[in-house]
């Protein structure tokens, strides 16, 4: 990756203003859909988490400018696995096997996410 691409990574990486910091008073979520009621604009309502994805992806080509990034998915996942486990695990009180059945992960596999994410 280039040197600038790589740093604008770690910025995106690193980002406050990405959907996982959004205030979770203000985080309603319908039954089976993700919503995020976004914390600062309260003329819009509930809005898919795909909505906040495509802009943060959107903001982040805007911030590269000419230069193209690689790995991009990887980054993305991992801003979206590490918090995703963490809030599961902490609504199951650390119970894995409740955990896996939650993501609907097998249990080794949960163990090897993470421990890739320092979360065991």
């Amino acid at each position: 990756m280039a040197p600038h691409a790589q740093h604008n990574a770690n910025h995106f990486a690193k980002s406050s203003e990405h959907p996982a910091d959004y205030n979770k008073e203000n985080y309603h979520p319908p039954a089976h859909s993700f919503s995020f009621a976004a914390d600062s604009d309260t003329s819009s309502a509930q809005q898919p988490l795909r909505v906040h994805v495509e802009r943060v992806v959107r903001q982040y080509f805007a911030m590269l400018g000419d230069e193209t990034p690689t790995d991009l998915y990887e980054l993305i996942l991992k801003q979206i696995e590490e918090p995703l486990l963490s809030v599961v695990l902490e609504k199951t009180r650390g119970n894995q096997t409740k955990c896996a059945q939650i993501l609907g992960l097998n249990r080794g596999t949960l163990r090897k996410k993470l421990k890739t994410y320092d979360l065991m």
